[in-house]
């Protein structure tokens, strides 16, 4: 199967773009007492709208679709908004500190010493999945920290794995097999499409 990047042609309108958690729930019949059990198995999803347009763009962004064949072939997902992170990573070279890590979280170095290297809402990618940042990461004196994250890891990265912090990416496939469009009577395209994270 082929993974596709998105036209850039014409930017969204807008974008939905969030994690689906993976959770067991059970509420007790008689007390309403919630328990809750964090799974393995949490995708990102996301819904691009764009923008009307006349035709001789609108044919990238079909083309594109029909490429996909449904949910046969995959494209690159990711938050339109925040392609590069807000911390001050420039100039660092973050890699995986120790093998076999696993969960949440993940010991970095190679970073500058005493820098905010990531923001919380920053993302990165490692072993091409795609994580945020949930609190901000500042190295230490050695330039080494710890980076906190959803979603949990679903493989251990090798040691010096490097981490992608700009354009990082998801792979998706498209939530269903029919794409479709609109056209209005002045030859305006209407382009939408949703897309949830492969495993």
């Amino acid at each position: 199967m082929t993974t596709y990047a998105i036209p850039t042609t014409v930017g969204f309108s807008s974008v939905e773009f969030g994690l689906q958690n993976n959770n067991q729930v059970f509420e007790s019949p008689l007390s309403k007492d919630i328990q809750v059990l964090e799974l393995t198995g949490s995708k990102w999803y996301a819904t691009f709208n764009l923008p009307p347009m006349k035709k001789e763009n609108a044919l990238e962004y079909i083309g594109f679709l029909q490429r996909l064949q449904g949910r046969v072939h995959s494209f690159f997902g990711y938050d339109a908004n925040h392609r590069s992170p807000s911390g001050t990573i420039a100039g660092s070279t973050l890699l995986v500190d120790g093998a076999s890590q696993t969960g949440t979280s993940l010991n970095l170095d190679g970073g500058a010493n005493s820098t905010l290297v990531l923001k919380a809402g920053d993302f990165f990618s490692v072993n091409n999945e795609l994580k945020m940042v949930t609190a901000n990461a500042t190295t230490d004196s050695s330039g080494d920290v710890t980076v906190n994250f959803v979603p949990s890891l679903r493989s251990s990265p090798s040691n010096d794995a490097s981490i992608t912090t700009t354009n990082p990416v998801c792979t998706m496939k498209l939530t269903g097999d029919s794409t479709s469009y609109n056209i209005n009577n002045s030859n305006i395209y209407g382009i939408s499409f949703s897309g949830r994270e492969v495993l």
